[in-house]
């Protein structure tokens, strides 16, 4: 028992509970007071070793506070989150659950202690039921507004305050909008004695936090907090609420005021976060561009690109951070170049990390080694320069595939940094060996947590969710402002997405978080909106250092405000190389960094031929007798799977290869370490070595737009089907793209780089216009494809094309809005022309109108809190996704689709009436030389598979065809939709013992049975669904079938 002395609030306030015990000792729980002043102390710790600096500036500018009285006020708000849970509803909630008599304890003890317990405010009927956090708002609002706490408290700075502890379950108080709002009624129908414990609860916060002339500043000032920074201290109450209620650092239990101190230094030893990354670049402007580079990724002697000298001289600029946008060809180093300016950038603004975006899972594969290499080598520099050992720092692969990818796996994964450090926890947690730079720290996992790790790579979607209204996203903001964030192929994102990008760049910009665009093709109208949005939200800080902070402007007028800036500033500038910077210093303005063209310039011939099979073959004649790498590109799978059937039997099966995304993710990680090997930079040919060589002595690889993402190969010849122009120089980017490559190890015929060019179905010319096969249509918009045409028309012609001289010109011209027409002026005349263009318009308009619905907006004047601007909230009704799917699935514009593991089965037909599962494999690799084989199972056997088996299971994974995905589009004949039938009928297939694996429970299989050898189907609906290792999946509608 402890004494009065040791007690941290009266034995009153003592009795209300934050945390149940478990099953065996229910009441053995945590005390609400205790748990207070855990988060808070966690915060403080947060604070002083782990957030960003330049993050605590920001807040400290935008709150008009000290950097002393931010984090007193930053961690008061952190202790008073759960203010509550000291209600009715929530201290007598298990009063309306069954078997709750473990748990009468706690009701008991409000009751012995005579607080009264309204009806109407304890045991409300399910509709009605009130979050605590909704509780937390209403009582710290009324508390910051009581003159005795705080005098002369604004009521809406109260509001923007109290807000922030609204939220710490990741959805705003004020989205909750229930009636009656119980919320209101404690504070009018409560006795005096729940105001005293609210009250004390309040002083006890207060008091030891020391934030009470920060509140006192805040009242008199009058600056209500701005909602960019609600979010982000949002985030950090969320965080270190979740910490401060992991029992394994901070164990159940009561506490005296002695043992607070004690408590939570050992509660933040156990859970052992990293010391602060610290960008340590030597930034004297002596100091040459190639030593940096040789710094960082471990080069000798560099001879670096023109652009990556310029890129050094613009960061070395931007003394208070802001944004940099980089446009070079394939192949000069911008991911490099992208790194250093990073390290440049967080060493100006404080940043703590470093988050790398790219378009697709496969993109951000490849970057991971490629960051990976650059952290260790930062970091191993860093020690040995000031002789200290290396300080190990956290690493998240954001995508939902991470798991697969082998070099994030390889990865340590440990529960602390530094063993030596934490020696009261012996050595039962996993700890890292010396000198390790990278690891996955335990806490730092998963899809809300991930992004808080010092170091991301990532898809795109985590970024732009960002800018979506969805649960959690105040730990997004966290985990990003924290950082400098570099955006690769910005070009490769539609009007919709782009949606989102625009508005994640205002919230990243008002935070003064540093962002670095990449790009080999962007068009300047897309460039200049994306600055301009970034512009818009650092200039919060400017605007809000006044009393007229708010721009009395609707958002209409704002809108057409910004239309104005980006339609003025977008001349068609065909500079390139060329980098843009822009920072608070110049006012928002961009301001342009030429890059010397390199005086040699890539010459590409470009050929058109018709579409049919036959003149693919011309082409690749050569190959018959000769040595050769060829790349076929098509715009749809279909196409690509047609093509490959087609030369496989023209020059055999090992010869041809197939790669697009049907294909499970084992199997197309496996294709992508084998056309590396084959086809990347270490592979040679030789004519002494002939097949022996580490270069294929002849190879043809039909695919997709996977060969224009993201892997790093080099092809002799390409035949790429028509798309728009800044596409098809990516995917010619593929081609002679290594310059280490001597010409001896090319054929003849292929030695001079040519780009051949089919998929369009009637040829065009300055007299006649164009016409597109349906599938290249359907993926891509007609009037843009129309556009590169006529771009392309004189290179179609004989002349060829410059790289990099003619990129910006030709991309330029393609993308331009608001200059001259560059289309023919016979096609402009054109009835189908006309038709196009206002099709186009259309389906722009329209996916922008379709992206607001759940973009998180910027505030407009009258909205204070982040409630205000989550009004239309996404949240997953359908438990079929998790709400990580659902985002991605909002954020780039696609229809739902079922994702099931594909596996073998062999069944038991013994009874008509059953058609069970009898056993289970796996699908055979495509090289035949793992275990897939020896993974047999008995499907009704007790025990689920183990977790390194179930790991093999879950890489078979793979997306339905489009066939499937939730539209009213795809319907059965009797007009059910395909979606929900191929869910029911999935639903029958499942592995009973599944549910009991982590890794498994829940998923849906997609049961092949083998028909012949190597060749595995299923009937899912109307379709045969047919797999192999050569094709990939198939849906074939058996009316169609010969």
């Amino acid at each position: 028992m402890l004494s009065d002395s040791e007690r941290l609030s009266t034995p009153t306030t003592a009795l209300f509970w934050a945390k149940t015990g478990n099953n065996h000792s229910p009441t053995h729980g945590l005390s609400l007071v205790q748990h207070m002043l855990d988060a808070g102390s966690v915060a403080a710790r947060l604070w002083d070793t782990w957030l960003a600096p330049g993050l605590q500036r920001r807040f400290s500018e935008h709150l008009h506070l000290s950097m002393e009285d931010t984090r007193a006020l930053v961690c008061w708000l952190a202790a008073t989150h759960d203010m509550g849970k000291a209600t009715p509803e929530f201290t007598c909630q298990y009063d309306r659950q069954e078997n709750n008599e473990y748990f009468s304890a706690y009701r008991k003890r409000i009751r012995q202690a005579k607080f009264d317990l309204p009806h109407n405010l304890t045991v409300p009927d399910k509709s009605g039921v009130h979050p605590h956090n909704k509780y937390s708002q209403s009582i710290l609002t009324h508390l910051l507004t009581l003159p005795n706490n705080v005098e002369g408290m604004p009521s809406d700075i109260a509001v923007t305050l109290a807000s922030i502890s609204g939220a710490h379950h990741g959805i705003p108080a004020g989205y909750f909008l229930n009636p009656p709002e119980r919320n209101i009624l404690i504070l009018e129908q409560l006795s005096p004695q729940w105001h005293a414990v609210w009250q004390e609860l309040y002083d006890i916060t207060v008091e030891r936090f020391g934030a009470t002339s920060a509140l006192q500043q805040l009242a008199e000032h009058g600056h209500p907090i701005p909602v960019a920074v609600q979010f982000c201290i949002t985030g950090f109450v969320i965080m270190s609420d979740w910490i401060a209620s992991n029992p394994d650092f901070f164990p159940m239990g009561t506490f005296g005021s002695a043992e607070q101190e004690q408590r939570a230094r050992i509660g933040w030893q156990a859970l052992g976060l990293e010391q602060r990354w610290t960008a340590a670049l030597d930034t004297s402007p002596d100091t040459p561009a190639a030593d940096l580079y040789a710094s960082r990724f471990g080069w000798s002697n560099p001879t670096l690109h023109p652009m990556q000298e310029v890129v050094v001289e613009a960061a070395r600029s931007m003394q208070s951070g802001g944004m940099m946008c980089i446009e070079a060809p394939m192949g000069q180093g911008k991911t490099e170049a992208g790194l250093i300016a990073a390290e440049f950038l967080a060493q100006a603004t404080g940043r703590t990390g470093v988050a790398f975006a790219a378009p697709t899972q496969a993109t951000s594969n490849a970057l991971f080694d490629r960051v990976t290499e650059w952290v260790k080598y930062q970091t191993n520099n860093v020690a040995q320069e000031h002789g200290e050992p290396v300080k190990p720092h956290s690493m998240f692969l954001g995508h939902s595939k991470n798991r697969f990818n082998k070099s994030y796996e390889e990865l340590a994964h440990v529960q602390t940094f530094d063993e030596q450090l934490y020696p009261e926890h012996g050595n039962d947690k996993k700890t890292l060996p010396p000198d390790t730079a990278l690891a996955r720290h335990n806490w730092l996992s998963g899809t809300k947590k991930g992004l808080l790790s010092s170091f991301v790579v990532c898809t795109i979607d985590q970024v732009l969710m960002t800018a979506l209204q969805a649960r959690y996203v105040m730990l997004r903001h966290l985990g990003l402002a924290s950082k400098v964030i570099i955006i690769d192929e910005v070009h490769a994102y539609d009007a919709y997405m782009n949606q989102y990008l625009s508005s994640a760049l205002y919230w990243l910009g008002q935070m003064n978080a540093p962002v670095i665009l990449i790009s080999a093709t962007l068009p300047a109208d897309i460039r200049t909106h994306l600055m301009v949005r970034y512009a818009e939200g650092l200039k919060v800080r400017t605007d809000s250092s006044s009393p007229q902070t708010k721009q009395n402007l609707s958002s209409r007028e704002r809108y057409a405000a910004r239309q104005a800036r980006t339609q003025s500033n977008t001349i068609l500038d065909l500079d390139y190389p060329v980098i843009h910077t822009l920072t608070a210093e110049d006012n928002g303005t961009p301001k342009k960094w030429k890059v010397e063209q390199p005086a040699e310039q890539t010459e590409i011939e470009l050929k058109l031929i018709d579409d049919s099979p036959e003149s693919v073959l011309h082409v690749l004649e050569p190959l018959a007798n000769d040595h050769g790498c060829a790349a076929i590109i098509c715009n749809t799978v279909g196409r690509a799977q047609e093509m490959h059937a087609f030369l496989s039997e023209q020059f055999g099966e090992e010869d041809v290869i197939l790669t697009h995304s049907r294909f499970t993710a084992t199997h197309r990680a496996e294709q992508e370490e084998h056309l590396v090997s084959k086809l990347g930079k270490k592979a040679h040919y030789s004519e002494a070595d002939g097949e022996d060589s580490s270069r294929p002595h002849r190879l043809i690889v039909v695919g997709t737009q996977v060969i224009e993402q993201s892997l790093d190969l080099d092809f002799d010849v390409m035949i790429t089907d028509f798309a728009p122009v800044d596409l098809v120089l990516q995917r010619m980017g593929r081609l002679h793209r290594h310059d280490s490559r001597s010409s001896s190890e090319r054929t003849p015929a292929y030695r001079k780089p040519v780009c051949y060019v089919r998929g369009v179905k009637t040829f065009g010319s300055q007299d006649k216009i164009p016409r597109f096969p349906n599938g290249s249509t359907a993926v891509y918009e007609p009037m843009i494809l129309l556009s590169s045409y006529a771009q392309l028309l004189p290179h179609f012609d004989g002349e060829p094309i410059r790289i990099p001289a003619d990129i910006s010109p030709l991309v330029q011209k393609t993308y331009q809005k608001n200059g001259p027409s560059e289309i023919p002026e016979a096609w402009s005349n054109h009835k189908d022309y006309e038709h196009v263009k206002r099709d186009y318009q259309q389906n722009q308009d329209h996916a922008e109108r379709r992206a607001r619905d759940y973009l998180l907006r910027p505030p407009n004047a009258d909205q204070d809190t982040m409630a205000d601007c989550m009004k239309s909230l996404l949240h997953s009704n359908d438990r079929r996704f998790s709400d990580e799917q659902i985002g991605e699935a909002k954020v780039r514009d696609t229809d739902a689709s079922l994702e099931v593991i594909a596996i073998v089965v062999e069944r038991d037909r013994k009874d008509d009436s059953e058609n069970v599962i009898k056993s289970y494999r796996l699908l055979p690799s495509i090289n035949g030389t793992d275990e897939a084989d020896s993974l047999r199972f008995d499907a009704s056997a007790d025990d689920p598979p183990t977790y390194w088996q179930s790991m093999q299971l879950a890489a078979s994974s793979i997306r339905l065809p489009y066939q499937y995905s939730d539209t009213p589009n795809h319907c059965l004949e009797d007009g059910t939709p395909r979606f929900n039938a191929a869910l029911e009928q999935l639903d029958e297939e499942r592995i009973k013992n599944w549910k009991d694996s982590f890794v498994l429970k829940r998923q849906l299989i997609l049961p092949f049975e083998e028909v012949e050898a190597g060749v595995y189907s299923y009937r899912l609906c109307d379709y045969e669904l047919v797999y192999t290792t050569q094709l990939g999946l198939q849906s074939i509608d058996p009316k169609n079938k010969n």
